[in-house]
């Protein structure tokens, strides 16, 4: 899926839930949020896997419902957040978490309200930093995959056509070595 799909498909999370609660279909959002539930574990069954759309829709409704910012179940909204920092590129992450705070900015009627809802804005940049090191650190684990992979199989095989048994046994010793210490490194 592309990254504006995405994007869009979260937000219409966000927009979809905000139009439940601010309608006479708030009544419902017990039953909305135990069907969302059921489909999203039998879904998780089936393939072994959470599509986001429907987890983030249910997330939003849980803590909409529960009085937005003034929630107990805010933390959610953290949590939520932050596996998806994991999950998805640095520009969704900051994009969702703005969106997000201008969808829970409609319930501020105070001083403390406006803390949370800047909270969310100040953890938009800390997201944007965990998905962007995650992801550097995804690069650098790979590279050294290859370069153990390429140590272990194609440089002792073509040594060892190419050179006497003698001098092989030199080199074999040499990159085993620096196998062992790649691996220490992981």
């Amino acid at each position: 899926m592309s990254q504006y799909i995405k994007i869009i498909s979260f937000s219409a999370a966000c927009l979809i839930s905000t139009i439940i609660i601010n309608t006479p279909l708030n009544y419902y959002s017990p039953q909305i949020i135990a069907l969302l539930s059921i489909i999203t574990i039998i879904s998780y069954l089936i393939n072994k896997k959470i599509y986001l759309t429907p987890f983030i829709f249910l997330i939003q409704i849980i803590v909409f419902a529960t009085g937005s910012l003034q929630s107990p179940l805010l933390f959610l909204e953290y949590f939520l957040l932050f596996s998806l920092a994991f999950r998805e590129t640095p520009k969704i992450i900051l994009i969702y978490s703005l969106i997000l705070s201008v969808f829970i900015s409609q319930s501020l009627n105070g001083f403390s309200s406006l803390i949370y809802l800047f909270s969310f804005l100040f953890i938009a940049p800390l997201a944007y930093f965990v998905t962007q090191n995650n992801q550097d650190n995804q690069k650098l684990s790979y590279s050294r995959e290859e370069t153990l992979l390429w140590l272990t199989l194609d440089l002792k095989q073509k040594l060892q056509k190419l050179l006497p048994s003698k001098q092989i046994q030199k080199i074999i010793n040499h990159t085993d070595e620096l196998i062992k210490e790649l691996e220490k490194n992981d």
